[in-house]
């Protein structure tokens, strides 16, 4: 068994030095010329308010929503709008390990409220849709993979 330690750790080693220059290489600044390609995350906050107001005026004009859906859909845009983001909770002082995941599960059942009251507004709007309508949205709002790499911000593909 002693034979295989030291190769073992060397090798562990060698593979946590290649992972954490992976990571810092992730995290270096991009030299993306189309900043707005890059990873979500990291683009300018105008840059995603813009795209996403892009793509609620696209998914409007394609629902070519009635007078009598347009309070829906205004309840339903604004709680699209992305909230304070919570940050994970950086460990206090003192703070137990149970104390941090406490922290941590509010954080998470804030974020889950969150995806209700949006649930809530998506249910309340697409009951004012058409069938045609409703067609539409579950294109808009279908699996991701048949959308390429901007995910649900992408144009639906037409069947």
């Amino acid at each position: 068994m002693t034979k295989l330690f030291k190769p073992m750790l060397i090798a562990t080693l060698l593979a946590a030095g290649v992972a954490g220059s992976a990571l810092a290489a992730d995290d270096a600044p991009s030299q993306n010329p189309m900043p707005m390609m890059g990873k979500g995350r990291h683009m300018d906050p105008a840059q995603r308010e813009a795209m996403a107001a892009r793509h609620l005026q696209a998914l409007h004009d394609q629902l070519k929503l009635q007078a009598k859906q347009e309070a829906a859909w205004k309840t339903y845009t604004e709680s699209m709008k992305p909230g304070e983001r919570a940050m994970p909770p950086k460990p206090q002082a003192g703070e137990t390990a149970p104390q941090r995941m406490e922290r941590m599960l509010d954080m998470m059942k804030q974020h889950q409220d969150g995806m209700q009251k949006r649930l809530d507004a998506l249910k309340t709007f697409y009951a004012q849709l058409t069938p045609e309508q409703q067609k539409v949205m579950d294109q808009w709002h279908g699996p991701m993979e048949h959308k390429g790499r901007m995910g649900s911000m992408a144009k639906p593909q037409p069947k």
